[in-house]
């Protein structure tokens, strides 16, 4: 196994996960290439088989986020209903974005379809998955970064239902972080 980075301050080299410096990291995005994409996959799975006895706090911890994201999908598609299909530069079309760590870990542990390849091979590129009648990729697949961004025509529509479901959708995507910043820690500690 070759040497990939994983998360905020992580990376993955022969079994073992080592603490790095974000200067140290130079592979944007990270498992660009084919091979290493499967590679990092693989791990996760291999990961997951040996330590699943201990994962139960983290599986818990995906349901739970997976549940708050269904929660967002309605709303997330009426936005997207209200203001992309007029939109003559879609973000999803000119972002960089990529699957990271805690993305790939959500993904596995909660069963959901894992892309063939990662979004982008290299940052001057457009996500592979977009197409003219939107994201190829099922909800629970994508980027968190994808259900989180709202364009700002989104945020004008957002505001426009009123301070209480603007605080509610503020507390899931709140909860989420949280979800995810504590599903990524409890697979570290419990796989390294």
């Amino acid at each position: 196994m070759s040497t990939f980075f994983i998360g905020l301050n992580t990376y993955y080299h022969l079994g073992e996960i080592a603490v790095m410096k974000w200067d140290d990291v130079v592979e944007i995005p990270p498992w660009g290439i084919a091979s290493i994409w499967t590679e990092v996959n693989n791990s996760i799975r291999y990961l997951i088989g040996l330590h699943k006895k201990s994962l139960g706090e983290a599986f818990q911890v995906a349901y739970g986020i997976r549940d708050k994201l269904i929660t967002l999908f309605p709303i997330q598609d009426d936005l997207l209903n209200a203001t992309c299909v007029k939109c003559q530069s879609p973000c999803c079309g000119t972002a960089t974005v990529w699957l990271d760590y805690c993305d790939l870990i959500f993904i596995h542990l909660t069963g959901q379809l894992i892309p063939d390849h990662q979004l982008i091979e290299k940052q001057t590129d457009v996500c592979r998955y977009h197409s003219d009648k939107g994201c190829l990729i099922p909800r629970l697949s994508r980027p968190w970064v994808c259900t989180l961004y709202l364009c700002p025509p989104q945020m004008e529509l957002l505001r426009g239902r009123g301070d209480v479901f603007r605080n509610k959708i503020d507390k899931i995507i709140q909860e989420i972080k949280l979800g995810r910043k504590n599903l990524e820690q409890e697979f570290i500690n419990k796989t390294s």
